[in-house]
């Protein structure tokens, strides 16, 4: 039953077509459950290739930016909270084997860069960029999108109070 529901998860919820089945078990398995066998080396992985991925992204969308710019957007991207919120959208929970008394932000965080570790080994560098692409790189862009927005809504609105202000004491 729990492997039906773990290749459902991927394949329904992350549009991932699993191939080794017991390197996505072990990328939701938690130390506390296993000492042994868990996610820790697959998040070495994950956070490796997710470093790569976003540094290359950012370097190809931003031609003209310098190094300490992409350094900044980088870390936005890849700072254990975005990744914990992007977790906390898109992972089931349930799924996530632990012993600890509660699942922490941190915890799925980490999951989610083991899962890319698991997708790296699985499928290879393609699929992991399109993940990441959809899921975390997407995600961060949309919510910067809304900011933009918000800060010209509040330019052009303040901007229009100071001219009607002038014109009213006129």
């Amino acid at each position: 039953m729990l492997e039906k529901q773990i290749t459902s998860f991927y394949r329904d919820s992350l549009g991932i077509k699993t191939n080794e089945k017991d390197i996505y078990l072990m990328a939701i398995t938690h130390k506390s459950y296993n000492n042994i066998s868990n996610n820790e080396r697959l998040e070495f992985l994950g956070d490796a290739v997710l470093d790569l991925i976003v540094s290359q992204q950012l370097f190809l969308k931003n031609k003209e930016a310098n190094e300490g710019f992409l350094s900044i957007e980088k870390s936005k991207y890849v700072s254990r909270e975005n990744l914990n919120k992007v977790a906390e959208r898109i992972l089931n929970k349930n799924l996530i084997k632990h012993k600890s008394s509660y699942l922490s932000n941190n915890m799925l965080g980490n999951t989610l860069e083991s899962i890319i570790g698991a997708i790296y080994i699985d499928k290879g560098m393609p699929t992991c960029e399109k993940f990441i692409l959809k899921h975390i790189l997407h995600f961060k862009k949309e919510k910067f999108y809304w900011k933009k927005i918000g800060k010209i809504i509040n330019k052009f609105f303040n901007d229009k109070k100071t001219k009607v202000s002038r014109r009213s004491k006129c």
